[in-house]
């Protein structure tokens, strides 16, 4: 026997659907908008802070340099990818400074930053001051003693995996693909969305 559907129900369940639509659409647009204009600003605080950067082994900003940590031996206190903000100081300060403290500094070729901690200090007969320092993950110290000429900043903190997203920014064609698709995803669900005022129509009828 066959059973005939409720024409009114049906209508209700079609209108319920498309309301769940629209919410989705909605939110899935206000997403991929949101990402565009994070992505956007990012990438020009990424250039901005890249021309006032003083080398390129890091980015000036907030209220010091950001670099981008490209090596586990300082894990656990912040691992590959993580980007870490250095408070720069002077000379006499970087004189002063105790073991324990998480410095970074030049090593004698002048080519590479380095990011450890400090283990010890001597200090010689003529009065010249050294560290010695040495990465928490790290079996051995540091080969090379570091002298107080060459810190040019403490560790302040951490800023977790985001030197992913700056290594990504500071690369002009990663960033254009990313801000392309992202671009291409927010204009597909504007071709796809729902017009509320479908649904709003057929309330109306329904009443």
């Amino acid at each position: 026997m066959l059973v005939a559907e409720n024409p009114e129900s049906i209508d209700i369940d079609n209108v319920r659907t498309l309301k769940f639509i629209h919410i989705l659409t909605r939110c899935v647009r206000g997403f991929c908008a949101g990402a565009v204009l994070t992505l956007a600003a990012l990438t020009i605080a990424t250039v901005v802070m890249s021309s006032l950067s003083r080398n390129h082994d890091g980015l000036r900003g907030f209220g010091g340099e950001v670099l981008i940590v490209r090596s586990g031996s300082m894990s656990p206190t912040f691992d590959t990818g993580d980007a870490v903000i250095i408070r720069p100081i002077s000379q006499e300060e970087a004189r002063a400074l105790e073991p324990g403290r998480i410095i970074t500094f030049h090593t004698d070729d002048n080519a590479t930053l380095v990011t450890h901690r400090i283990v010890a200090r001597n200090t010689d007969d003529t009065g010249i001051r050294t560290f010695r320092t040495k990465g928490d993950a790290n079996p051995a110290v540091d080969t090379q003693a570091v002298e107080p000429a060459n810190v040019i900043g403490v560790y302040g903190t951490r800023l977790p995996r985001a030197g992913y997203l700056l290594f990504a920014l500071q690369r002009p064609r990663l960033g254009i693909v990313l801000l392309c698709a992202l671009l291409l995803a927010h204009l597909a669900v504007l071709m796809t969305r729902v017009p509320i005022t479908t649904t709003q129509q057929q309330e109306e009828e329904m009443t």
